[in-house]
Parts: C-alpha cells; structure tokens; sequence
C-alpha cells in the first residue's frame, strides 16, 4: 500500500470539498486560514494537525452519505476517509513517522492550501499523482444513488481500489457529494 499516496488522494479530496471550494462538507480548515489557526496550537506538526481535522470532517460527510452503521462481525464498508481497521492503523503509523521530519512535505501543503475548484479534478493527477485512467474510469460510472458509487467488493484493499475510491468522486458536482464506497469482510 502506498500510503504516501493515499494521504495525498486525500488531502487533495479533502480540501478541494470544503466550503468555498466544492461543498461537499462544512469546513475551511485545509486553507491559508486555517494553517494560520492550527500554527497557533500546533507550532511543530500543525500541517498534520490541520490535516487530520480536515480528513475527520471528510470521513464524517462521507459517513453521513453512505449512513454508515457499522455491524460486528458484518462487512466493513470503505472509503477514501475510512479504510479497515488494519489500513487505517497501518496509515497512522506512517503519518506518525512523516510528522518527525516534515519537510518533504511542506510543498504539498501548500498547494493544498491553495487549490481552487477550477482544479479539480486535475489535482487529483498533478498533487496526488492518480493515473489519469482513474479519473476516465470515473467519469464513465454512473452512481446507484444521489450519493453514493458503489465500487465491485473486492476480497482485499489494494492500490488500484484506493485510486478508484479518490477517482470516484469526480461523479460529484459542485454542492452534490457523491461518495465512492466498497465492502470488505469483517
């Protein structure tokens, strides 16, 4: 899993769904403004601060659109913001790591911070690096529901599933979420 990436894929959804960008969810703290606020808190990590608030406030849009009520032992539904335990905590440890030595990643918060909605979804190849096959495969799918794109269910998450699960909000417009899911067994 390239976990590099995927914290791409999703800082880029993540910003570029705020607000005053796409709408999709009520946030503006993946901005100049809000670097400025959590540098206030957070003087060393506040990019990664600033970051999880930002993916938080996403997963809980995406949740709230897929009414996600997770059942134990039942199939885990996924998306972009929330992958299964394992990946999700695998992620956490790698985030971890990059907040000791930051620097390599100052660039990429700042064309975060930066994005505007006439870049999307050509972010998602120029910030994140997604194979623009991805964003062609997205824009032929139709989704099941005002919003919501069912992906096939696959027995494992693998790269080629996270790139879709980025690529598949472009089915989104402008104040409309459409979240790409999947299910994987508990």
């Amino acid at each position: 899993m390239d976990f590099r990436q995927l914290f791409k894929l999703r800082l880029v959804v993540a910003a570029l769904g705020e607000t005053q960008r796409l709408g999709w969810w009520n946030s503006g703290v993946l901005t100049g403004t809000g670097e400025f606020l959590f540098q206030q808190g957070f003087p060393r990590s506040s990019p990664f601060a600033q970051t999880r608030a930002g993916f938080r406030v996403a997963q809980l849009a995406c949740d709230e659109a897929l009414a996600i009520q997770p059942t134990p032992g039942g199939p885990v539904t996924c998306h972009l913001f929330r992958l299964t335990p394992q990946l999700e905590d695998a992620f956490e440890n790698e985030r971890n790591r990059w907040m000791d030595e930051p620097e390599p990643w100052l660039d990429t918060f700042q064309a975060a911070w930066t994005l505007t909605p006439e870049q999307w979804p050509q972010a998602l190849s120029e910030l994140a690096e997604l194979d623009p096959a991805a964003i062609d495969w997205a824009r032929q799918q139709t989704p099941q529901t005002a919003k919501a794109l069912r992906l096939d269910d696959p027995f494992e998450l693998n790269q080629d599933h996270i790139e879709r699960l980025a690529a598949g909000f472009v089915c989104g417009q402008p104040g409309q979420l459409v979240v790409p899911y999947l299910q994987v067994a508990g």
